[in-house]
């Protein structure tokens, strides 16, 4: 599998019995490798005497054979410099990927953490002048964000009393998922006979609101690598598609489904849908505390370098969470 893998070529039974210091008859190592043709591991090229692994030889080899290998520690350190360079969540989860893309000669997807399950515990809105607010919003994810907006009232303390239990009464303990335009839209509605003074103040603070906890729930997706696609000859008739696909966000993240904590390996994968052959797929998911789960994704052909690959992917959904702040 590894010598195909990297050198694209048959493998035979003398390569095989040179490994074991010719301790092994290249006769019975034919004989093995006749057997494991015949329940579907490997197949044998027509022009060849040498055999390379089947579909079902790559999903035995990743499922039962793949060892986890160690990184060294000076590359070790230099990823750690790397990281420690950039400042931010959005410098980090592009050189990751762009590591990524180079080390595994595929296509990296990184995407931002996020929380499905996060909910709002406070809303604070705190005039900062006679037409400008801060709105304020906690969620049980222990994360704070804020948006300033502007209306033209004044707002008395008594005012912004009520308002601020208002809002809480109505978001607190609701999923940010559940902050959608036609929510905000109905709670406007049910509040129209409010005096008009309320309606000015209430329908600028509550479109905010919803901007925020949209913005909570995007997911941002960092790709690095497309082009190393084109480095594989069985991948080349379908580059096109793979490329089309990699530019529509939903289509990629319903390809991250791993569990947090979890690698998973999908050999043969019809990516978008049976138009496209198959591609292996190695997705890992993180967990950056307060931040939620976001995954990194490995996408390229079959033949693969498994063993490479899965080390860097485990690595980093090990490493990643600690460089990424709240």
């Amino acid at each position: 599998m590894e010598e195909y893998v990297a050198t694209a070529k048959p493998v035979g039974s003398s390569y095989i019995a040179n490994l074991f210091g010719n301790n092994m008859s290249s006769a019975t190592i034919r004989n093995e490798m006749a057997f494991l043709y015949e329940i579907g591991l490997l197949e044998q090229p027509h022009i060849s005497a040498g055999r390379i692994p089947s579909l079902n030889g790559y999903r035995f080899y990743t499922e039962n054979i793949l060892e986890r290998n160690g990184i060294d520690e000076l590359h070790k350190a230099k990823i750690a410099c790397l990281l420690e360079s950039n400042p931010n969540q959005k410098s980090i989860l592009t050189m990751v990927s762009a590591i990524l893309a180079e080390i595994t000669h595929c296509v990296a997807v990184l995407s931002t953490p996020h929380s499905k399950t996060d909910k709002i515990q406070h809303l604070e809105v705190s005039c900062t002048s006679n037409d400008l607010c801060i709105i304020i919003l906690a969620t049980t994810a222990h994360t704070i964000r804020h948006k300033v907006c502007k209306f033209n009232h004044n707002i008395s303390s008594n005012f912004l009393t009520a308002l601020n239990t208002f809002l809480n009464n109505t978001f607190a303990n609701r999923y940010l998922t559940d902050i959608t335009n036609s929510f905000v839209k109905s709670i406007i509605s049910t509040n129209l006979n409010e005096d008009t003074s309320f309606q000015t103040i209430l329908s600028p603070i509550l479109l905010c609101i919803y901007q925020i906890c949209l913005d909570s729930c995007n997911v941002d997706l960092y790709i690095k690598g497309r082009t190393n696609l084109l480095l594989y000859d069985e991948a080349k008739e379908d580059v096109a598609k793979a490329l089309n696909l990699l530019e529509d966000p939903q289509k990629v993240l319903e390809l991250m489904t791993t569990k947090s904590g979890e690698l998973d390996i999908k050999v043969g994968q019809n990516l978008g849908g049976s138009e496209l052959k198959p591609f292996s797929i190695l997705d890992a998911c993180y967990t950056a505390k307060s931040l939620g789960e976001g995954h990194i994704t490995i996408i390229g052909p079959i033949k693969m370098r498994y063993k490479i690959s899965a080390s860097y992917v485990r690595y980093f959904a090990e490493i990643l969470p600690g460089y990424l702040k709240g």
